[in-house]
């Protein structure tokens, strides 16, 4: 079985290159710019095992948009993907299994950690 992987990422250039590797990685990968495009991906019945998630959006931010695509779609998992370092997983983030270990910090200069991570949350 393919993983279905959702990138959440408004610059358009970390987003494609994490596009290519996860791809690379024999991932299918789809790519939204905002939170909102994200629940509307969902709300089109397009299933995803993991969401790469961006905090800092336009609009809906990261920790708002997870709350929502989990309510939509309970089994997808998470890992984050910020610029923010100063960013902590909140504790109903972490209820939802979003651990230290799914938190990466831009820029990486190895992206295969995050390959890792997502294979670790999928069967």
């Amino acid at each position: 079985m393919t993983i279905r992987i959702l990138i959440v990422d408004d610059e358009s250039l970390i987003a494609s290159s994490l596009k290519v590797f996860l791809e690379d990685e024999g991932f299918l990968v789809a790519v939204a710019g905002s939170g909102e495009e994200a629940l509307e991906l969902i709300k089109r019945e397009v299933e995803f095992d993991v969401c790469v998630m961006d905090m800092r959006l336009p609009g809906l931010d990261g920790n708002a948009t997870i709350r929502q695509l989990h309510d939509m779609s309970p089994q997808m998992r998470f890992i984050i993907h910020t610029g923010s370092i100063d960013y902590r997983v909140p504790a109903d983030l972490q209820n939802l299994g979003i651990r230290a270990d799914h938190l990466f910090h831009k820029p990486l200069i190895d992206m295969k950690p995050i390959a890792d991570a997502i294979r670790s949350l999928t069967p």
